[in-house]
């Protein structure tokens, strides 16, 4: 893999760079809305691990000047001291970690095939070329979609809320969401842009650390202050039914949820339930709509992911 040329980064005033690692194993039209976001806000480089070392998606865009693609093979993990069998979440760790180290300046964004790092006013050149020289990481909260009421204005997102804001918006479900996801479904961590070049740091999912245990020097932004890593979790019952089994396997559900669950799976109605289950915790009604904008947990934005993607790689990909 290339690395980023020179010292374009290093000197004041200019322009930073900035790229995005993630790795993926999504149906193509998922891969594509994700790289056309990123393309789209000015990411200097994508530089794509594909699980399925066949995922089609390379076809696409490998031919783009600005997409590294990199098929995760079985020499590819070997290379890492891994296999393909290895958990997902610490081949995922070591992939992004020497990602980063092939970085030598700039920003490296590590996110996953369903975050889009969105700027509220403004580029996410210009949100960067505000940190101080002293800030290693910028760390951006999550903003967690739900399916909405057709009054919505575009794309209805909540934000990380204190308990007692999550029972007055979720009443009885609130003991679904629990208390360290903060009525998210997802993870209300956020995702981290990491300054390249810096010695003896690893990635994780959600931020930078230090091999001696010393800590990263940064900046969390809370959605309000103008930027949100908008999570795009949950909202296909299909996709999400898919997954069932490996996220109760996984820790991927709080206690109470999977303990709902499970309950669930041995019923007789199970899949009207589980939809009824579904549309409870991905999505909102008009009532539940007005508490989320009462309380001040509510994003609404007019994006349109399929518009981008067919714009950069055409009605037929972007459809598929």
């Amino acid at each position: 893999m290339a690395e980023a040329s020179g010292n374009e980064n290093t000197v004041r005033g200019m322009t930073p760079e900035w790229r995005v690692g993630a790795i993926l194993n999504e149906p193509l039209s998922d891969t594509l809305r994700f790289a056309a976001w990123y393309l789209e806000a000015g990411a200097a480089g994508l530089i794509l691990l594909f699980d399925n070392p066949d995922d089609p998606a390379q076809r696409v865009l490998s031919a783009i000047p600005e997409i590294t693609c990199i098929p995760c093979t079985p020499s590819f993990w070997a290379d890492l001291g891994l296999t393909p069998d290895t958990r997902f979440t610490k081949r995922q760790n070591a992939a992004l970690s020497w990602v980063y180290r092939s970085l030598p300046v700039g920003w490296l964004l590590n996110v996953d095939a369903d975050e889009f790092l969105h700027v509220m006013n403004g580029t996410v050149a210009g949100f960067l070329a505000g940190v101080p020289d002293a800030v290693e990481a910028v760390r951006v909260e999550t903003a967690e979609i739900v399916a909405s009421p057709a009054q919505a204005s575009g794309h209805v997102y909540r934000l990380p809320m204190e308990r007692d804001v999550a029972r007055r918006v979720y009443g009885d479900s609130a003991a679904l969401f629990g208390p360290r996801r903060k009525g998210l479904i997802g993870h209300p961590q956020g995702k981290s842009f990491i300054r390249c070049g810096l010695p003896g740091v690893s990635l994780r999912q959600h931020w930078a650390q230090r091999a001696d245990g010393s800590e990263i020097a940064e900046k969390y932004v809370p959605v309000r202050e103008g930027a949100a890593l908008l999570h795009h979790i949950g909202l296909d019952y299909a996709v999400w039914r898919s997954k069932l089994d490996w996220r109760l396997v996984s820790a991927g559900f709080t206690v109470p949820l999977t303990e709902r669950i499970r309950a669930i799976l041995d019923a007789p109605d199970v899949e009207e339930r589980l939809r009824t289950l579904h549309a409870d915790l991905h999505g909102v009604d008009a009532d539940r709509l007005d508490r989320l904008r009462a309380e001040g947990v509510s994003l609404e934005l007019p994006i349109d992911l399929d518009e981008i993607s067919a714009r950069r790689f055409g009605e037929d990909h972007a459809a598929a």
